[in-house]
């Protein structure tokens, strides 16, 4: 997909530079390395050069990437020997020979700053001579050609495209002070040239993989994408992050062009992972130091996640002064659901803010505006790029605060408007757009509106008259036949229903719509079905795509009905098919509660053969994929009990036997996984018993499992 590891044009004289961790926190002025002072590195681009453009300082960098600094002690003096004097060269040349940064390799169309910003990837650009720093050496190359900021290369990219993350997935064992030398690079490169800077980080359509085609992301979701968990106290991730944001603004609700995700969806998909790991069931005395080490680390890694979820949603230090300025008091501190229900903020996030912020629904900001106001007004993001809200997405977002809230129907905003009239007055749908449910939660504000003025809403309204006056008219009612007034709210659901079961839907759509439409055990099912269908014999990075929004909205399905069979079994086969993307980015079968969801509906509905076969089946695929760690955790929450029971529920059940079997086989493949002991006098008999009745299916998975019974 578009944000996987970068792989720029390859150097002629350098190898594949090495992974590097990410950089810390000084937000302070940039400094030189010396003398401490503040130095400006935006200069006249009209600088007296001499002599020709020279590849001098290129192959000088080119030689400081190839230094590794690696190998035993001896061999990393020498090392260290060769970046010093290479790196004086550098800054000589720089000062004697400026003509020379204005160099492009022929092939690739690096400049030397386009070099040495890459060397923060390297181990040689952490370690700085004893006068020299990467720092230096880039302001050095800056002030001799300003206009190399700008410069594309090969792939497309400018110098600030390789310092904002690492071009490799973050590893572990690079130290957190790393995050220093990145913050310091990327602060000099954006104040060095805001324009380029902010033309860069406000594109959502950055390739991060040489030949991607599917259109890439936002740099902003690259740099989240490869941030380490972060187990400080005070967060390091977090003070680097405050840069980045501050150089892309509002773009916390902006989604990838390649698969729509968005930054604040995988901030709370890491904060649910964190959070889960954070809780993890160890057996013995929980009071041993490695168990409250790791509670400990995780959910300060948690805690940081979230602090960074609330800087994107921080309004910006424009926003902030405004709101200070306009009201006598200084106006009050900014409120998180205010500012979430302003961006596409992820269904299942906003429910955790809402839940976890009640009293700011009852609140309003210096303009008056309470969240609900706010929803009704909101419109997609003004960028080119960016993708409209899914059809049910304002519907979802009014649902939950008039949930929470019912009476801000009638609380109006500074001007004097209720949400209604502002739901109105921004063109949104009738039901999609959430009009609907504030006028039944409050009917008097349409007096607020001149319904000729909108014509489509005047019809529905009227339609729904006519429906309510022949409904009273009706003497001969017998409380069977569906009213009219019923068949006009029936609209709803039927919209949600034909929008998931369209060709081509995007699975944002029918996520979005199963959230918004969760009390309807239809529309639950549907999209089930739908996101089964969209996931089915497709490649690796498509299910992932599907998966990124797909696997909440299941689950949620699965936890809103309970009782209803169809919905369980359908949510178990969507599971069954997403299960490869367990694991891949931020996606969690444990942590979004898939897991123990579908061993939920096994012993809900033991007597059912269609779940218990696609519960068998996405437990058999969630432990093929997920190891001995998920093994562990299926068997945790009872899921191997669960299996057996649904082997000698339905003896005569093929897809039963079967995938039961199959889960089994997988379960049991893992010797360091932590099961219970599976007694061959309990289970040995209808092993043999599904091998009899339907020896095709289950011969070969049974002899393996009782090959492993003890």
């Amino acid at each position: 997909m578009g944000c996987k590891a970068s792989k720029p044009a390859a150097e002629e004289e350098a190898p594949p530079l090495k992974n590097d961790a990410d950089q810390n926190n000084n937000l302070g002025s940039t400094k030189s390395h010396d003398s401490g002072k503040e130095m400006d590195v935006r200069v006249n681009d009209n600088l007296p050069l001499t002599g020709e453009k020279s590849d001098k300082l290129y192959k000088l960098l080119a030689k400081s990437q190839m230094t590794h600094n690696s190998g035993n002690d001896e061999q990393r003096q020498k090392d260290l020997a060769l970046q010093r004097e290479n790196w004086t060269k550098v800054m000589e040349c720089c000062k004697l020979d400026p003509r020379s940064a204005l160099y492009q390799n022929p092939t690739t169309k690096s400049t030397p700053l386009h070099m040495a910003v890459r060397l923060i990837d390297s181990e040689s650009g952490s370690a700085s001579s004893d006068s020299i720093s990467l720092t230096d050496l880039i302001r050095a190359l800056i002030k001799a050609n300003p206009k190399a900021l700008a410069v594309k290369d090969a792939g497309g990219n400018i110098p600030l495209h390789y310092a904002i993350a690492p071009t490799t997935h973050f590893q572990p064992g690079w130290p957190m002070a790393q995050w220093k030398l990145r913050s310091d690079i990327v602060r000099l490169l954006v104040h060095a040239d805001p324009n380029t800077a902010q033309e860069y980080m406000t594109r959502n359509d950055v390739l991060f993989e040489s030949g991607d085609s599917t259109g890439g992301c936002t740099p902003l979701y690259r740099v989240l994408q490869t941030l380490p968990d972060d187990f400080e106290a005070k967060g390091p991730t977090y003070q680097y992050m405050v840069l980045i944001t501050e150089a892309s603004p509002n773009m916390s609700g902006v989604g990838n062009q390649s698969e729509g995700d968005k930054p604040l969806a995988l901030l709370y998909r890491r904060f649910t992972r964190q959070f889960d790991i954070s809780e993890k069931f160890f057996s013995g005395d929980n009071s041993r130091t490695e168990v409250v080490e790791h509670r400990r680390k995780y959910k300060a890694a948690a805690g940081n996640t979230w602090k960074i979820i609330e800087l994107l949603l921080r309004p910006t230090t424009e926003e902030i002064s405004a709101a200070a300025a306009s009201s006598p008091t200084g106006g009050p501190s900014w409120r998180i659901v205010h500012r979430a229900v302003q961006v596409e903020t992820p269904p299942d996030l906003l429910r955790y803010i809402v839940e976890t912020n009640p009293e700011d629904l009852t609140q309003t900001d210096h303009k008056g505006n309470s969240p609900l106001h706010y929803a009704a007004a909101s419109k997609p993001p003004d960028l080119t790029n960016a993708a409209s809200f899914p059809a049910f997405y304002t519907k979802y977002v009014v649902d939950e605060l008039l949930y929470k809230f019912p009476e801000g129907a009638q609380i109006r905003d500074g001007e004097g408007r209720f949400p209604l009239t502002l739901a109105i007055n921004s063109g949104k749908q009738w039901i999609g757009g959430g009009i609907k449910s504030l006028y039944d939660a409050y009917p008097a504000a349409l007096e607020q509106s001149n319904l000729p003025d909108h014509p489509n809403l005047k019809r529905i309204l009227s339609l729904a008259d006519e429906a309510e006056k022949k409904d009273d008219d009706d003497d001969d009612y017998n409380g069977t036949t569906p009213r009219l007034k019923d068949s006009v709210i029936k609209d709803e659901q039927h919209d949600a229903i034909m929008l998931v079961q369209q060709d081509g839907v995007d699975v944002t759509e029918v996520s979005t719509s199963m959230w918004a439409h969760e009390e309807d055990a239809g529309v639950q099912m549907l999209g089930c079905v739908a996101i089964a269908k969209l996931a089915k014999n497709t490649s690796e990075d498509v299910v992932l795509r599907i998966s990124l929004s797909a696997v909440a909205a299941v689950v949620n399905a699965m936890k809103a009905h309970p009782n209803e069979v169809i919905v369980q079994e359908k949510a178990c086969h969507a599971l069954r098919l997403l299960a490869q993307a367990d694991g891949k980015r931020e996606v969690s079968f444990v942590a979004s509660g898939a897991v123990a969801a579908i061993v939920g509906a096994m012993q809900a509905h033991v007597g059912d053969a269609g779940v218990q076969e696609e519960a068998c089946g996405a437990i058999a695929a969630i432990v093929h994929y997920g190891g001995t760690e998920r093994a562990t955790i299926v068997a945790s929450v009872s899921g191997l009990t669960a299996i057996v029971n649904a082997i000698a529920a339905h003896p005569g059940a093929k897809g039963v036997q079967k995938q039961g079997c199959r889960a089994l086989l997988e379960l049991t493949e893992f010797s360091d996984a932590n099961l219970p002991e599976l007694h061959r006098s309990q289970t040995a008999p209808l092993l043999e018993a599904a091998k009899k009745s339907f020896p095709e299916e289950c011969t070969e998975f049974a002899n393996i499992v009782l090959s492993r019974m003890s």
